[in-house]
């Protein structure tokens, strides 16, 4: 077998649509995986009408991920969508390796020290901002992997049953908005147990749920746009 047979038909001497769409979606996974860690320690309101719901900033950037692998999944196949996944909880394993090291590398390495320029109080902020960034990123491995895992075998399974009955919308939205749910309640209470208060914690489920369903329903046309991308079908084609 060939390398362009063994890379989905995909020819490795020119750019294609297909490669290009898989590759974004990849790198789309992974930027948006490390932001959503970096960023989940600042906690937002957002004005729903008469709601008032708290919101970790990285709540967004996560979204994404869930848009990732759901066009991967379409277009390659479940083995693909695993594939991206597994390599993001081993990513943000490596994220929380490099985060510490940038911490703590003078206080266990004899050989290296601050420059003149990094005061003690700075030091002192860098640890505050990314201690707290070290528990999130815990909660969101977690969180992620258990919720990443059910994105893509719920809508392989999805895909599977309703082959050619044009049912791409329900199975990125049902298998999202599933999956969501379940990351906001695992991330939120491992995240934020113990810091914050139970009525906090229940709003902020109830927030990055909202965000993330409204979030879902919102990403579908970009799933059918950058799936008629890679397929080379007309960008409006809803079929599927």
């Amino acid at each position: 077998m060939g390398d362009t047979d063994t890379f989905s038909g995909m020819n490795p001497e020119r750019v294609t649509r297909k490669a290009f769409v898989l590759f974004f979606c990849t790198g789309l996974f992974m930027v948006s995986l490390v932001m959503a860690a970096l960023t989940a320690i600042k906690v937002q309101v957002v004005h729903l009408g008469p709601l008032d719901v708290l919101v970790p900033a990285g709540t967004l950037a996560f979204c994404f991920t869930y848009l990732a692998t759901d066009v991967i999944s379409e277009v390659w196949g479940r083995g693909y969508a695993l594939c991206v996944v597994l390599t993001g909880v081993a990513m943000r394993f490596v994220m929380a390796v490099l985060i510490l090291y940038a911490m703590h590398l003078e206080d266990i390495a004899g050989f290296v020290s601050a420059a003149p320029s990094w005061t003690a109080e700075r030091q002192a902020e860098f640890v505050s901002v990314f201690s707290s960034g070290i528990r999130t990123n815990f909660a969101g491995l977690v969180a992620f992997f258990v919720s990443a895992l059910a994105d893509v075998l719920i809508f392989h399974h999805l895909r599977q049953r309703d082959m050619g009955r044009n049912r791409l919308w329900l199975r990125n939205n049902l298998s999202t908005m599933v999956s969501q749910i379940l990351n906001s309640t695992i991330f939120i209470a491992v995240a934020f147990g113990g810091i914050e208060s139970w009525a906090a914690i229940g709003s902020l489920i109830l927030g990055q749920v909202v965000v993330k369903l409204l979030a879902a329903a919102v990403d579908t046309p970009l799933v059918y746009l950058l799936r008629n991308i890679a397929e080379g079908r007309p960008l409006t084609d809803m079929r599927g």
